[in-house]
């Protein structure tokens, strides 16, 4: 008998060999991880097998690793590759930006657990997520929309995705779709204002006030912090160019002064009662900062007393925040020091712009020892971050910063202040660091004009007078090339001029620093 041959069992898996995958199928098939067939319309693995094919993405975005884990999604949601990526920045990245100084159950609960429930603000998320990285990585400009830039083209996709799924849903009765409509309004308003589209800013902007006003006549009930974020985004449109606030919305606790208790026992006390005064001095200080000094003397009286009233709240709740830090600041975590830090800050660049609004007759050199001291503060609170935020609906250091920029007599360290803002770009709401920055640098070019024009009079002339700014001309061209002068251009002529010391020549160096800003 023939010996049978014994073949040995194969041991171990087999693989498949590996194949480039499609980048270019349907959503539907993206997400199911399988081949498309890609067939014009609908593909034919959804339709064969009684599917809904979600069509084709028109724009994708770049591969960028080291976003975080890619996270999963309820059952029933299509998600591609993208999408959850987009949703992954924003939950690893963006939602640590709004909740480095306090926490907000507003970010960290309602929309991080609506952005994984429901696809419109699953695609509005996307939007501003994509917008985000975008201005990030380029240093948080108001360049619009690009066309050619990839993370726009997949942003405007997804925008019209979600605006696509609310009209759908007008006519719903669902108790949530209005929580949905806010949400998703919110996210309009903070991607078009990342984009410097501040009229479609605010134009979403009123739609989510009058569904707030709409709601509160009809009784229905709506998240706390959701008007509280609208109401504080309704007060800086005002710095954005709005004449007056869009709408009106008082929840009943917008204006408690917390004035019968003499002292705050938690750090979100001492938050609520700043807030409350913030509500009366951002309309004051922007309408100040609009008027003409012609303007401010003919209705004096009036701004005066409104001015008043302001400082006087300011006079009671300094006392009382300055106990709590006493007493509690070692009790504090880390996280509410910060807080408490920034609370400070806040405070103080608001009574330095309260002072300075009506331009009063007094000398402003008085004033600069309290500028330095704004200024060292702010800059103290950024040395303490290593990885800064670049996004945050919680007023900062962009107000004081810019109060000092704009408004110190001194040149010199309006230039320091303008270095402060340009280093951290960020956003705060609806104010830019870099739009502040520019603001502060044209006021910086009028005193370069006055102080060009004393220099042709009097070649010896040294600015010390009150309004003028402070500083020999020397030292303020010396300090005015090395902020604005480019490096690339006439390094010759910069490093030549500061070795002459003709008064001549300093008029020339002014001159040409005039026509370089």
């Amino acid at each position: 008998m023939p010996e049978r041959k014994v073949v040995p069992a194969a041991t171990g898996r087999r693989h498949r060999a590996a194949q480039k995958r499609s980048k270019t199928g349907c959503r539907t098939c993206r997400a199911r991880r399988i081949k498309c067939d890609e067939g014009p319309g609908s593909c034919r693995n959804c339709t064969s097998t009684g599917r809904t094919c979600d069509g084709y993405d028109l724009h994708r975005l770049p591969i960028k690793r080291g976003l975080g884990p890619i996270i999963g999604v309820g059952p029933g949601r299509c998600m591609t590759s993208d999408e959850k990526r987009g949703l992954s920045y924003f939950q690893h990245h963006l939602i640590p930006n709004f909740v480095v100084f306090f926490d907000s159950p507003l970010w960290q609960e309602s929309i991080l657990q609506s952005c994984h429930a429901d696809p419109a603000v699953s695609h509005a998320v996307n939007m501003f997520s994509a917008i985000h990285q975008d201005a990030e990585a380029t240093g948080m400009p108001l360049a619009g929309v690009n066309w050619q830039n990839a993370r726009h083209r997949f942003a405007m996709e997804q925008a019209s995705r979600s605006y696509a799924l609310l009209r759908q849903r007008r006519a719903s009765v669902d108790p949530q779709f209005r929580h949905v409509m806010l949400l998703c309004c919110l996210l309009f308003v903070m991607s078009e204002v990342l984009l410097g589209q501040y009229a479609n800013a605010i134009a979403h902007l009123r739609g989510g006030l009058r569904l707030l006003q709409e709601s509160k006549r009809l009784g229905l009930s709506v998240c706390g912090a959701l008007i509280k974020t609208f109401t504080s985004l309704n007060l800086q449109s005002m710095h954005a160019g709005v004449i007056e606030s869009v709408l009106y919305i008082d929840d009943g606790q917008q204006h408690d002064d917390r004035a019968a208790s003499d002292v705050f026992h938690t750090l979100e006390e001492a938050r609520q009662a700043l807030g409350c005064i913030t509500d009366k001095w951002t309309p004051f200080v922007a309408k100040c900062w609009r008027l003409s000094e012609t303007e401010i003397m003919a209705d004096y009286e009036a701004l005066w007393l409104e001015r008043r009233q302001v400082q006087s709240a300011f006079e009671q709740f300094m006392p009382r925040f300055e106990l709590f830090c006493e007493t509690s600041y070692t009790k504090l975590s880390h996280k509410e020091q910060r807080g408490t830090n920034l609370i400070r800050i806040q405070y103080l660049g608001m009574i330095m712009a309260i002072k300075t609004s009506l331009r009063d007759d007094h000398d402003p050199n008085l004033l600069v020892s309290e500028q330095v001291g704004l200024l060292s503060a702010n800059e103290a609170l950024m040395e303490n971050f290593f990885d800064r935020p670049t996004f945050s609906l919680e007023p900062g250091i962009i107000g004081g910063l810019y109060s000092v920029a704009s408004k110190c007599p001194d040149l010199r360290v309006r230039c320091r202040a303008i270095e402060a803002l340009r280093s951290w770009p960020r956003y705060e709401g609806m104010l830019n660091s870099q739009n502040a920055a520019t603001a502060a640098v044209k006021g910086v070019k009028m005193e370069l004009h006055k102080l060009q024009h004393n220099l042709r009079i009097s070649p010896t002339f040294i600015p010390t007078q009150s309004g003028s700014a402070t500083g020999t001309p020397a030292m303020l061209t010396t300090h005015l090339f090395n902020l604005y002068l480019p490096q690339q251009q006439e390094l010759a002529f910069q490093y030549t001029a500061f070795n002459v010391s003709m008064p001549e020549a300093m008029y020339m160096r002014i001159r040409r620093l005039h026509r370089l800003l």
